[in-house]
């Protein structure tokens, strides 16, 4: 089911980071506490393994190549290789009772216009009703998101939701003027593709020992896929995203029916403000 509905990934112009695996980051890295104020050295070289012991908050995982341009020099090499994946996972909503399709996408920075963090976590998700037929689509941005009913949806080859992945911060957006009104501040548009075919699909166990493959064991890590400074850079966005199933995500893992449900419904006027305000924006900028 899950590879019936993988996304057709769309990105703006001069886009540096693509989706990967969590093991590009975690491999990367070194393992901090944060306590009283100060960083406490942990794991020089953590693993799957070693990581699923730390669950709290205060752990993060940072990167040892500090800069933006180092991480994506060493990035874009790397993908050479290993290439682009999605992690998808089917779950049944415990309070709902739907059928979920998530899939989650990990980047190695995200650059964004008003704020910048090594990690980044974003995830989409399908919502089934009793039939197993798709209602809503439900992208996440920033610390929110919004809903459209499916057939609001663009798709390709009839199930593939088309996402528009906003630049720097990877948000997803439905349609690639988007991005422009009221806070959301993120330039989308269409200039590189990822087919969904071309995507690795890893598909994720759940939480809990013996409910995931070892190799899945970061599931259980609490803290912080990306270095902070200050607690003001979580309210900022400045800090390291939480994994799935922790933190700011946790809700979506565990509620995923509820906390889509929940956010913002976008239809075809609201897609027609988008575009008008993405075009005044244009000719604004270009007149001036």
């Amino acid at each position: 089911m899950a590879k019936k509905y993988v996304p057709h990934l769309h990105f703006a112009s001069g886009e540096q980071f693509f989706p990967t695996t969590a093991n590009y980051h975690m491999e990367r890295s070194e393992l901090w506490l944060k306590s009283d104020g100060t960083n406490q050295l942990i794991d020089s070289n953590p693993t799957v393994t070693s990581i699923s012991h730390y669950t709290s908050g205060d752990y993060f995982l940072s990167n040892r190549l500090d800069s933006v341009e180092e991480i994506a020099e060493d990035y874009n090499q790397a993908r050479e290789k290993i290439g682009d994946t999605v992690y998808a996972r089917v779950t049944r909503d415990s309070l709902s009772g739907n059928l979920i399709v998530q899939y989650w996408f990990f980047y190695a920075f995200n650059p964004g216009t008003l704020n910048q963090h090594q990690g980044d976590w974003e995830m989409i998700e399908i919502i089934l009703d009793s039939t197993e037929r798709p209602t809503y689509a439900v992208y996440s941005q920033h610390f929110s998101g919004e809903r459209a009913i499916w057939n609001d949806v663009e798709k390709v080859d009839g199930t593939h939701p088309r996402v528009y992945v906003a630049l720097g911060s990877h948000a997803s957006y439905f349609k690639p003027y988007q991005g422009k009104l009221g806070l959301e501040s993120d330039t989308v548009g269409s200039r590189e593709e990822i087919p969904w075919e071309d995507l690795d699909i890893l598909y994720l166990g759940e939480m809990g020992s013996g409910k995931h493959p070892a190799t899945q064991d970061w599931l259980e890590y609490g803290g912080r896929w990306g270095n902070w400074a200050e607690l003001a850079d979580i309210a900022r966005g400045a800090a390291g995203p939480s994994g799935p199933g922790h933190g700011e995500n946790e809700e979506k893992w565990v509620h995923p029916a509820s906390w889509g449900s929940d956010l913002f419904l976008v239809n075809q006027s609201w897609f027609m403000l988008s575009w008008v305000a993405y075009y005044f924006l244009y000719i604004f900028t270009t007149i001036i």
